[in-house]
Order: C-alpha cells, then structure tokens, then sequence
C-alpha cells in the first residue's frame, strides 16, 4: 500500500484486489454460516427433546435419521477437535492445544497465504510489489473479523450460540494471523526496496510508510502485550493500554491505507460503537434506580461483603434488577473500594434465590480491596451471624456468557476447583429445579419456539475439588436442597440420581484433629449381621451414600501442607467399614436420618498409616476411591440422592 499509484492494474489473469478481498470474506461468511445452521439444529433438537421428556423414555436419544447422522457426525467433530496430546519432557508433562482450535487456525493461515500468493509467483522479484499490495488489502479486510470477535454483545456470538468468553482466544489469534499478514506485506515492500538500497530513503522521507511502520510497530506491542504471562501481570493496565493502543493502530491505520478501502476501517468501529451502544442501554438499565420500583436512592446495586475465610469473599446483591440463567456471569464495579476497575465475578445463585451472590477469592487488585472491606464490615459484630454491613453501591454489567442448555442430556459430569463451583453448583441445582417442573417456561426470540418446563436428564455427577473443610460451608444448605429435592423427586417415581464428592486436599486442621479419635476407635467394624462389607443387594438399594475419606502418612515428619505428603504404601490401603455400630441398614432409615454436611466425619480403618472416623448417623458406603500410583490423598465426602 505504499505507492498507490497504478494499484489497481493487475498483471493479466490476477484477479484484482478488491475481488481477492471478497474471496476472502466469502470463506469467513461460509464458515459463520456453518456454525449458525448447527446453532440452529441444536436448537430444533433441543425444543424436540424436552418436548417429548414427560411422555418419551429416553427423550435425548435421536430418533429420526436426520438428527441420528447429526448426532454422530458431532460426536466424531467433539472427539476429534478435543483431542490433546501428551508429551513428556525431563519428567515434565506437556499437552499440545486440541486438535480443533489448531485445525481452524490451520485452516485461517491457510486461507491468508492463498488469498495473499493465489496467482502471484513469489520468486519473480517483478511481482513482488504486486504481493505486496494484495497482502496489505487482505491484512486491512480482516479488521472486522477481529473487531467482531471481541465484542461482548457481537453478531457472530448471536447467530452460532457462542459467548464472547469461548471467542476471546480465536479473537486473539486472528490478530496475530494479521500480525502475520502484516509482515508479509512490509517484508515484500522492504524487499524490493532493498534491491535498490532504497529502504533508508523511503523510512524517512514518504509519510505513507512511516505511518504504515508506525500501525504495523503498534500491532505488534498489542498482538505482545495479550500473551497470556503478559496479561496477567496486571489486567487492569492490560485493558487500558489495549484501548489506547487499540485505538492508535486504527488512527495510524486510518491515513495509511488508500480511500476506497477505508470501508474496513468504517465497519469494524461501526461494529464496536454498537457493541458500547448496547451495552450502555443495558448499564443504564441495570443500575438506574429510576428505572425498577423496588429499588431507592441513585443506584439500584446494593452488595454486601462478607468474608468467607482468610481468602475468600461472598458479594451479594438482594432483589437484583436483571434476569440471568445458570452459568453466566457478570461485571462488577465498586468504585469507592476499588476505583476505574470492573471485574467478571460467576453468579453462584438462580433467579429464585431472589439475589445476585459471588463467592471471590482474594488475589490483587479490588478483589483483595473487597476482601479487606469485608474484613472491616464484620470486625466488630460480636457474632459471624450478627447483623450484615450495609454494604456498598456497586454497578453491575450483565448477564454474559450462552451456554447450550443442559437439560436437554441424560447424563452430566460437574467437575470443579475451588470457586468454580460457582459456576457448576447453579448449573446443577437448575437441572434439579427443572425436573421438579417449578421453573417456568423458557420463553424463545422466536415464535411458537418457547420450550416447557422439564428435563431429560437422569444422572448428575458433581465433583468438587477444595483446598479446606471449610469451603464446604460455601455451598452446604444449596447441597442439601438439591438431596432433598432429588430424594422427593425419586419417591414421586422420577427416575433421577445425583452423585456428589468432595475432595479436601489441603486441611491440616483435618489431619491433625483426627488423632484423637483414631486412639479409640475399633480396628474393625461389623454391620448388624455381622458382615463387613456390605451385601451387593443393600449398596442396590442405598438411595443415598456418604463417603468420607482422611488419609495421610504418619511416618512423614515434615511440616509441609498435608496435600503434598505422598502415599508410602498404598496396597495397605483397604475398604472401610460400611456401617458403623448401631446404625440401622433399612432403605427407610438410610433416607431419614441424614446427618448435616457439615457434621459428618471419617475414618480410614488401617494400620498406623490412614484412617477413618465413623459418622454418629449415617450408613457409609462401600465404595472405595481410587488411588493412582504416585498420587497424593485425597479427602472425600460422596453424596449420592
């Protein structure tokens, strides 16, 4: 793009610019246009399945040959595309990036180099400046892709049914195929230049490279800066230097590129003025008061913050002005603790539950000013359960985030560290609300497509993965609704089972307080018949099971954190006793006396290494965890309804 002139005279054959950009987008628009046809099976598929779950066994299996094909041909592009492999190094393990995010990116440069060379000989120095041309007009026609790809509210987030979140890192890597683009265009020019020991020349004298170096060096620290070491140093200052800097490349770009392809700079700021547009209507919305009855002063947000332990904070907000569903999540400002800051926080609760809650762990920034706040608000109450702080006025930017629902599968695994459960418990207790039938219909943009009430699923499996005893706390009252709603679910003939544990990996209070119960505990423990182990007919008929398991190796005189003490002799370890004594072993016993998540305890019966405390209520279960060579213990509590 640096002598315009003649620009748009092609050798014979070679298609013009302007048609190469077309090509271009044509490929772009095929592939949006796939994801949105699947986007929309998947919707048709859905509405079918809960349609039929009350009256059809087995509602998600495909019945028709059409949705049979599709639901194959997506399994086999699912497997395919996850696809990871492993490496080792020096006994470090690595994974390659899965097979399908590298096989679109593939497919992108592919599509750059052959719009860039097609009909063009690189080794002909005489068209060298012809690449260089049509380099630099596919560079600028990608602007809109990538502008389009980091938008939170953007069209192609709406028509393929993926948020922005799951659009971050294929908006990050098209910039960088521009990087590369970018550089095959200077590289030609500098190329062809050099043959002529022209380069020092043109640098400082033509305005029309200096301002093409000056987008290209800009592009460059913006395509650096985003690496994810980089980013994390602090996101605060990544995202305003990634707005200013952001907004110099298309200045710079701008006076570089000739009047008719200015177009590629008009679309992609038409796009993110209507990205801010909307999500300004949608600030106003949610935070003028003005604007929802129940809600007084300026400001509709009002959050409280209440520490959870030494790291962690619960943000809650009561009679939330927004409608979300499970799994979304949010931004949230508070600007008098932490100012010109907005954060995405998971919303750990539903709708139902009348208010907005976030469980956050303190790191740096205004996570750790909210924790320091939440610190201070409940200092000086004289109990935990004493009256709330009065909290603070918070702006809140939101709902994000589109999942595919997950009601519409037989079968789901929840597998979560820490505070992710805020993103998996609200998932899980909405399936169990849905079965119940007391959420209302989904209403659909489209007509006639509302879907009902209802759920096929029949399994849930939720795994949670914690570091102390006492996040269990975070969440216990949502645990124990969603057994009790399950078990009433089950009596009610609704063929449902829910399989919950916990993993405490980290608690040196646990492993430390066992031992006086270790002392005086018995080696062995019979059932009422006499049996140690449990008949395979009663863990049949076990409707719920609590499994909690200690261990940690008693040899190890280090004061490290127990998690980090490795097994010495995990054939010594052995199944516990699935009854303690006196316990009852009838199927109405084993669903009445439930014991609070929070009182139970364990005990691995085995020799001076491990070991198990009996609850004082509770059948435990004969299912033993399973313990991998080389592993580190785990503590566990297993709660199936």
């Amino acid at each position: 793009m640096d002598s315009m002139g003649g620009m748009m005279t092609m050798a014979p054959g070679v298609p013009s610019l302007f048609y190469m950009q077309q090509i271009f987008w044509a490929f772009v628009g095929t592939a949006i246009g796939v994801a949105t046809t699947a986007n929309i099976l998947n919707r048709i598929l859905y509405h079918q399945r809960i349609s039929s779950s009350r009256n059809v066994p087995g509602a998600a299996k495909p019945r028709s040959f059409f949705f049979q094909a599709h639901a194959t041909t997506s399994a086999i592009i699912r497997e395919f595309s996850y696809y990871s492999k492993p490496l080792s190094f020096r006994n470090r393990h690595f994974y390659l990036p899965p097979v399908g995010p590298v096989m679109m990116m593939v497919g992108y440069a592919v599509l750059i180099v052959v719009c860039v060379f097609y009909r063009l000989d690189p080794k002909d120095f005489l068209q060298w400046e012809d690449i260089g041309y049509r380099s630099g007009f596919i560079a600028v026609c990608q602007m809109p892709l990538i502008v389009l790809l980091a938008g939170k509210r953007n069209i192609i987030g709406f028509f393929t049914g993926v948020g922005y979140e799951r659009l971050a890192w294929l908006h990050r890597w098209v910039a960088r195929a521009l990087l590369f683009t970018v550089f095959i265009h200077m590289g030609f020019w500098f190329s062809e230049w050099a043959k002529y020991d022209y380069v020092g020349v043109k640098v400082k004298t033509d305005a029309l490279t200096q301002r093409g170096i000056a987008a290209g060096s800009v592009l460059l620290w913006l395509v650096l800066s985003s690496v994810a070491p980089i980013r994390k140093l602090s996101y605060e200052f990544f995202i305003i230097q990634h707005i200013i800097s952001w907004l110099g490349f298309f200045t710079a770009l701008y006076f570089h590129v000739p009047e008719e392809n200015r177009i590629w700079i008009w679309l992609p700021l038409g796009f993110w003025a209507f990205d801010r547009f909307v999500r300004a209507v949608y600030l106003i919305y949610a935070n003028l008061s003005l604007l929802h009855k129940n809600s007084t002063g300026f400001l509709s947000c009002r959050a409280t913050f209440e520490p959870l332990d030494e790291s962690h904070t619960r943000i809650t907000i009561t009679n939330p002005p927004i409608t979300w569903t499970a799994g979304q999540h949010l931004f949230l400002a508070c600007h008098p603790l932490a100012p010109l800051s907005s954060h995405p926080f998971t919303i750990a609760s539903l709708p139902e539950d009348g208010k907005l809650e976030f469980v956050v762990r303190a790191k740096k920034g205004a996570t750790r000013r909210f924790f320091k706040y939440a610190e201070k608000a409940y200092s000086g109450l004289p109990t935990a359960t004493g009256k709330r702080n009065n909290g603070r006025s918070v702006l809140i930017d939101g709902p994000y985030a589109t999942i595919r629902p997950l009601r519409q599968f037989d079968s789901l695994v929840f597998i979560a560290g820490s505070t992710g459960a805020t993103f998996t418990m609200p998932l899980m207790r909405d399936i169990v609300q849905e079965c119940k039938g007391t959420k209302p219909t989904t209403p659909s943009r489209l007509p006639g497509l509302s879907t009902p009430a209802g759920a096929v699923t029949r399994h849930i499996r939720f795994v949670w993965v914690v570091k102390r005893k006492a996040a269990v706390e975070w969440f216990a009252s949502q645990l124990d609704q969603v057994i009790r709603d399950v078990e009433g679910l089950r009596n009610e003939g609704y063929d449902i089972a829910v399989d919950i544990s916990i993993y405490i990996t980290c608690d040196d209070a646990l492993t430390s307080g066992q031992s006086s119960i270790m002392d005086g505990a018995p080696r062995d423990t019979k059932t009422q018949n006499g049996s140690s182990d449990s008949s395979p007919d009663e863990k049949k008929a076990l409707t719920e099971n609590i499994e909690e398991t200690l261990s940690r190796a008693s040899s190890s005189s280090t004061k490290d954190c127990c998690c980090t003490r490795l097994i010495t002799d995990e054939n010594a370890i052995t199944r516990p006793a699935t009854a303690h004594p006196g316990a009852s072993t009838s199927k109405k016993s084993q669903l009445s006396q439930r014991a609070p998540l929070e009182n139970q305890s364990v005990l691995w019966m085995q020799g001076s290494t491990s070991y198990q405390a009996v609850p004082t209520s509770r059948i435990l279960s004969g299912r033993r965890p399973r313990w991998h060579s080389g592993r580190r213990l785990w503590w566990c509590v297993d709660r199936r309804g």
